[in-house]
């Protein structure tokens, strides 16, 4: 059996005030910025933004047994709101590898 895990939204706070600095699977550098109850991406693009419970809604998955191996997986079985930085923050947060 498997311990279940939550999203620990102060230690995702802690995480990326300390150093906001992030890389997606392909590598590619990120800045986050954590606000209430969403995440801020800082692109050249402009910010955008990684919602709280979608987050929660992977950690679910992955305590239910789900994986989430890519952000392609995050896409499919969560969302399709910036997979690639979600899902780096959930590798962040050791949930993926």
């Amino acid at each position: 059996m498997w311990e279940i895990k939550k999203l620990d939204w102060e230690k995702l706070k802690e995480r990326y005030s300390g150093n906001n600095k992030s890389l997606t699977k392909k590598g590619r550098p990120f800045s986050v910025i954590v606000a209430r109850n969403t995440l801020y991406i800082d692109l050249p693009s402009g910010k955008q933004s990684v919602s709280k419970n979608n987050l929660e809604k992977a950690v679910d998955l992955l305590n239910k047994g789900e994986t989430i191996s890519c952000p392609a997986d995050y896409k499919i079985k969560v969302c399709d709101e910036r997979p690639a930085y979600a899902w780096a923050i959930l590798r962040d947060m050791g949930f993926v590898k």
